[in-house]
């Protein structure tokens, strides 16, 4: 048994290392934070001003406040999005594509900045869906991005191993993941997704997946590890199947004349 998984079993590291990461958590997100307090304690008591009397005057101070307070949540959004990817980024320094053990320090960085990256899920990226906030997110985090690109999802985890090129249109609810977590093991792998590509909504593109220019990946799609798809294809769910007919169907060994389930002839 190595020293890293000696320490993983003791339950007295675990609530250290617990704390020592939400404290990191907690700076995270007081410095995302730190712009909007800094708005409200030098505008709000102005613009509210002191205790006021009538319909008049308090409707006033209701919309002025309510006005810096929506002020403040949205410039929490934008500072949000900066602090928080570029911690993503600056924690996923130098992990490249591999397997890594589930104890490892390798590991222990992606569980935190993936944490980071939750943080934002909840907070900040779904109140930026398709716009140039969301691209900007992502390119600090250290993703490859090309021009015109559309991301109406914000699930494109590890996405400094991800390479959008030009014109690509990835639909709502989309789950891009450059990792998998099996036999104890953390898998990164690069995605790559070609010009002009199309990606339907609430699919899944596993890692070391690659898209060809211009394909079409239609609603609910699910592209296994490592496949690679041509130049112009288009891709359909097969809804209802169960895995064992997914399976012949992709290996080619269900087709006309033949029983799903067992690849014989009828």
């Amino acid at each position: 048994m190595s020293f890293l998984d000696r320490i993983a079993q003791s339950k007295i590291i675990e609530i250290v290392l617990t704390v020592l990461v939400y404290c990191i958590y907690t700076a995270v997100i007081a410095a995302s934070i730190a712009p909007s307090v800094w708005l409200l304690l030098r505008v709000l008591p102005g613009l509210v001003g002191p205790v006021v009397s009538g319909e008049a005057a308090v409707l006033a101070a209701t919309v002025r406040a309510a006005v810096v307070l929506a002020g403040a949540l949205y410039l929490y959004v934008f500072s949000g999005s900066i602090v928080q990817a570029g911690m993503v980024r600056l924690l996923s320094l130098g992990i490249k594509p591999g397997r890594y053990p589930a104890v490892s320090l390798t590991t222990i960085r992606w569980l935190i900045y993936s944490g980071i990256y939750t943080i934002s899920i909840r907070t900040v990226l779904p109140l930026i869906p398709v716009t140039f906030a969301t691209n900007m997110y992502f390119r600090i985090v250290g993703c490859r991005m090309g021009r015109n690109v559309k991301l109406n999802t914000f699930i494109l985890n590890d996405a400094y191993l991800l390479t959008i090129e030009d014109d690509v249109i990835i639909g709502g609810g989309t789950d891009v993941s450059c990792h998998l977590f099996e036999n104890n093991q953390l898998i990164l792998r690069p995605i790559h997704i070609g010009e002009g590509s199309l990606i339907g909504a609430r699919s899944y593109i596993a890692p070391g997946v690659r898209i060809g220019a211009r394909c079409v990946i239609g609603l609910q799609s699910y592209i296994r590890s490592d496949h690679v798809i041509p130049d112009g294809s288009v891709i359909t769910s097969l809804a209802g199947l169960d895995v064992r007919t997914a399976r012949e169907i992709e290996r080619g060994r269900v087709g006309p004349g033949r029983r799903a389930g067992t690849g014989r002839k009828e």
